[in-house]
């Protein structure tokens, strides 16, 4: 069986006010004044407080380090400006997170294989590369990538974790997932870049992730990986998308989104538990991607769960809002170092949605 033993998260140093970001809109885009009251009432309704961006622009106590990225509406900034930002930053947050997430329970050469985990910027040489040369680890070391899936693909990181481990019971398996979403803004007044501008921030998110036989020799405890499971639902391929253009990554979000996780939920959840023989009623913990705060509403709607329930997930979602694929890790992080009793077993279960429809999910235990 596999463990996660520790998360570490690391997050940009500009951490901008939600009201913050909604004026910056308004005096940017110029809307009009029913397209203001919108802007005004969707801000409200987020259920975000803060988020973090490795631009300062959005708030005007930054001022002094204003980089006019966006200052020009006329001329979006080119794919090529925006790829510049995310290789100076994305490394950064994917050392700081793997160093905590670490933290001296082992040494960066023992790690086996290195996961990183990335949609918001490519290249080659890449993240892992990079990470491998500044964090110090062996340049014999096992390397996966996973890019594009989006706001899911920590949970499928974990998946391949899990299958390493099982295979190679000596395997100390790192994952880094790094994601600098706010480089992708697009100066424009349409739903898709509304929503997308409302809603995503920079993050970072590392778990270290091993067999029980290294957990017991080292006395480390953690959250066991019980099985996990995934589902397409392909009447949903359009209402999700992540497309590269000359003007950077463009986000197609739909309404409709919600409604297809509320359709989906109660079977993802059964399918998941059944794998291992579980109950609905034995959950302890949810461990929810938020998405953005219907998301959470409708999914607590549709499993009759309470809203300290979904807390964890409802706290990240109001004090770093939705960083794409590190985010679930945040919420576990949560979970395990506040909330779970490592001397009983308690069940986790943990889901993320991204394109496709794709619906991941994990079940974990103490």
């Amino acid at each position: 069986m596999s463990i996660v033993i520790s998360i570490g998260t690391s997050n940009p140093a500009f951490k901008h006010k939600q009201e913050d970001i909604l004026q910056y809109m308004v005096d940017l885009l110029q809307p009009s004044m029913d397209e203001r009251k919108l802007l005004s009432i969707l801000y409200q309704r987020s259920g975000i407080k803060h988020r973090y961006s490795v631009l300062p622009e959005f708030s005007e106590r930054y001022a002094s380090h204003h980089t006019s990225f966006f200052d020009n509406v006329e001329e979006d900034a080119s794919l090529e400006s925006r790829m510049k930002i995310y290789h100076k930053h994305a490394g950064k947050l994917g050392l700081e997170s793997a160093t905590k997430c670490l933290n001296g329970r082992i040494s960066p050469q023992e790690i086996t294989h290195l996961i990183t985990v990335s949609c918001t910027g490519l290249s080659a040489p890449g993240l892992d590369i990079e990470l491998m040369e500044q964090f110090g680890l062996n340049p014999t070391i096992y390397r996966t990538s996973v890019n594009f899936m989006g706001c899911y693909a920590a949970l499928h990181a974990l998946k391949q974790a899990d299958l390493i481990c099982k295979a190679d019971k000596n395997a100390k398996v790192l994952i880094v997932s790094v994601e600098v979403c706010t480089i992708h803004f697009q100066p424009k007044i349409d739903m898709d870049n509304l929503t997308a501008n409302l809603l995503f921030a920079d993050g970072a998110a590392s778990a270290l992730v091993c067999s029980d036989e290294i957990a017991n020799e080292k006395n480390w405890k953690g959250m066991k990986i019980k099985n996990s499971y995934s589902e397409v639902h392909y009447n949903g391929k359009k209402d999700m998308a992540w497309q590269l253009s000359s003007n950077g990554f463009l986000m197609t979000l739909s309404n409709y989104i919600p409604d297809l996780v509320e359709k989906g939920i109660k079977n993802l959840v059964n399918q998941t538990l059944n794998l291992s023989n579980k109950a609905a009623s034995e959950i302890k913990h949810w461990a929810i991607h938020p998405g953005g705060k219907r998301i959470l509403e409708v999914i607590q709607k549709e499993l009759a769960l309470a809203t300290s329930d979904l807390s964890s997930a409802f706290s990240v979602l109001e004090n770093y809002g939705n960083m794409s694929s590190p985010t679930v890790l945040y919420v576990l992080k949560d979970i395990l170092d506040n909330k779970l009793d490592i001397t009983n077993e308690e069940l986790v279960f943990a889901a993320g949605f991204g394109p496709g429809l794709t619906m991941e999910s994990m079940l974990l235990s103490s």
